[in-house]
């Protein structure tokens, strides 16, 4: 039987085989699509590379009338007028400007993407840097540094004749941000790896660099300046401040003994000479007043630590100033916010600046002299403090009229009548020769000081590690460093295979008179009987190298000396003995190996400074260019 199931019979016709799908269209499609956005992004990248180096082309072309601008600011502030500020220079504008479209130019998604891509991904991200800093630079720093002129200009004197602090005290904030700004810049172009730049970049960022390098050097200073001054001057209270007055005609080898000691009183900008006290009324102590090192005990013996005469043994001002302060609190019982330290040399600079003086002398000096004042001038105040003086007086007497001509020489320098920017010229020239010392009993004050020229850094600071030094310490009992004429210079760098080497030359001359033995006091020549005749100048000479440095070396007409040497504070040293009778000259060529410094704050590539005892001749401090070696 048949049942019918309802089913519709099968189908014999074929069916049709489903389209394959062509994934690799897809595949094609999408790579065009990126390669055509690469491509875009590319175009966009090359014309903001192009606009950014059109607006660093033309800002380049306004950097020469600037820096003259900032350069007739500072001169402005020196001669006490003061300027059309920089913040409305045309000059500036236009810098300011250019960098600005620079900075916008490489800045942006793309060039974040293009700082992280192969090959040009270094070189990328250096361009954005270099833009960014010199933006910053302009914007931050430039400004700050024409405020801060146009304040010292602006410094004059308040009704009761101190000094106007208000104008420093109100560049303090920018130069703040300043120093912030271009120590960001210093890191940004220091994390730039120059071996991974095109070689087109590499020379432009690191010309960059050297350049940021010297503004941050004056940003630094002008920063501590303006933090530091006002409250050092007694914008927050009063201050009392010891001065040393050295006396080049003794030499140690942080300069002249301290003859005469003067206590300043400085409140709101106004300085006051409260007393003059001669060295002899200040110790000596039967041990040192505070403790010493070893290396310092071993180089300058207990006497740095028990002659107030002797403090200044040490290159190293803070030493000296700690141990001098505290000398005057055990024999004078006064505690000082600071110390001062100065010689007749830079009187005589400060002198040339504000005119002559009358010194208003005192009893004892008088009755010595058959008179009440001394006229001093610039060109006479070295040969009346240090040789005229000792014709009438005797050392004692003496050292008091050391004192009253530092009073009143700085009475004069600071009275109303007198421009402050003449005091700033005056001290600028001193500091510059390392002729003017200033230590804070403050911490936070003096490590701010530290580095500068007028703290005397020399034994712990990062700044003076690569400095060579060349030091003179008279061995006479007498005044004879006053007939010392000296030079020093840098008369050949070469690269070694250790290194670089330095070479120096010290010229010695005795001018004392051919008589000096018979016509000099005994005082001044040294006694007979002693290891040398009288009017004989006995000088060691100590030639310190860099921290961690080989050992320096002598030679006298082409001969090595011998001597004592030793390494003080981790610098290696040699002393040799020079002894020059009346009219004798020498010359010493000083060898003296490098040592690279990688710690912060050392001298810049290129450049060598050579710290060295001020004499009536020479000052106390040489920055050279010296070749960059390996």
């Amino acid at each position: 039987m048949t049942v019918d199931t309802g089913a519709a019979p099968a189908s014999t016709t074929p069916t049709a085989a489903p389209r394959r799908r062509r994934p690799w269209r897809w595949v094609l499609l999408a790579m065009l699509a990126v390669l055509l956005v690469v491509a875009v992004c590319a175009v966009l990248l090359v014309r903001d590379a192009l606009a950014a180096r059109g607006a660093l082309t033309r800002a380049a072309a306004q950097v020469p009338a600037v820096a003259e601008e900032l350069r007739a600011g500072a001169r402005s502030a020196a001669d006490g007028e003061t300027s059309a500020t920089l913040a409305s220079s045309p000059a500036l504008a236009e810098l300011r400007r250019q960098t600005t479209v620079a900075r916008e130019a490489t800045d942006g998604p793309l060039w974040w993407l293009a700082a992280r891509a192969p090959v040009i991904g270094p070189s990328a991200g250096a361009t954005a840097d270099v833009a960014v800093v010199l933006d910053d630079v302009t914007d931050d720093v430039l400004p700050a540094l024409a405020d801060l002129a146009d304040a010292v200009a602006a410094t004059g004197r308040t009704p009761d004749g101190g000094l106007d602090l208000a104008p420093l005290r109100s560049a303090a904030p920018g130069m703040a941000a300043a120093q912030a700004s271009v120590d960001a810049s210093r890191a940004r172009l220091d994390a730039v790896d120059p071996d991974t730049l095109l070689p087109q970049l590499a020379a432009p960022v690191a010309t960059l660099r050297d350049r940021v390098d010297e503004i941050a050097g004056a940003v630094a200073t002008g920063d501590r300046a303006a933090a530091l001054g006002p409250a050092m001057l007694g914008a927050d209270g009063p201050r009392t401040y010891l001065v040393l007055s050295m006396s080049s005609a003794e030499l140690r080898q942080g300069g002249g003994i301290p003859g005469a000691l003067i206590l300043l009183r400085v409140d709101a900008g106004r300085i006051e000479v409260v007393r003059q006290v001669a060295s002899s009324q200040v110790g000596p102590f039967r041990s040192p007043v505070l403790p010493l090192s070893d290396d310092d005990h071993a180089a300058y013996t207990a006497r740095l630590g028990t002659f107030v005469q002797d403090v200044t043994a040490t290159p190293d001002f803070p030493t000296s100033a700690a141990l001098a302060a505290e000398m005057w609190a055990r024999a004078q019982g006064e505690q000082v916010d600071g110390v001062l330290a100065t010689d007749p040399v830079a009187l005589a600079q400060l002198l040339a600046e504000t005119g002559p003086v009358q010194v208003p002398v005192s009893r004892p000096v008088a009755a010595a002299l058959g008179r009440d004042t001394v006229e001093l001038t610039s060109e006479n105040a070295v040969d009346v403090l240090l040789r005229r003086v000792y014709d009438v007086l005797d050392p004692e007497t003496a050292d008091l009229f050391f004192a009253d001509a530092a009073a009143a020489v700085l009475g004069r320098a600071t009275s109303p009548d007198v421009a402050p920017s003449a005091l700033l010229a005056g001290l600028q020239r001193a500091a510059g020769e390392h002729r003017v010392r200033v230590w804070s009993a403050d911490p936070a004050e003096e490590a701010r000081l530290e580095g500068t020229l007028i703290a005397g850094s020399y034994a712990a600071a990062p700044r003076a590690a690569d400095a060579v030094g060349v030091f003179l310490d008279d061995h006479v009992a007498g005044k004879m460093s006053a007939y010392l004429d000296s030079s020093l210079h840098v008369v050949g760098s070469e690269c070694t295979a250790n290194g670089r080497v330095d070479a120096l030359e010290l010229t010695l001359a005795s001018t004392a008179p051919a008589d000096a033995a018979t016509s000099l006091p005994a005082y001044v020549a040294g006694l007979p009987g002693r290891t040398h005749p009288p009017g004989t100048l006995s000088l060691a000479v100590t030639v310190s190298g860099p921290r961690g440095g080989e050992a320096p070396r002598v030679e006298r007409d082409g001969a090595a000396v011998g001597g004592d040497a030793r390494t003080t504070h981790g610098r290696p040293t040699q002393t040799v003995t020079v002894v020059l009778a009346p009219g004798e000259a020498t010359t010493l060529r000083l060898v003296v190996p490098a040592a690279a410094t990688d710690g912060p704050g050392g001298t810049p590539d290129g450049r060598l400074e050579v710290w060295s005892t001020p004499t009536t001749t020479t000052g106390g401090l040489l920055d050279v260019e010296v070749p960059t070696c390996g």
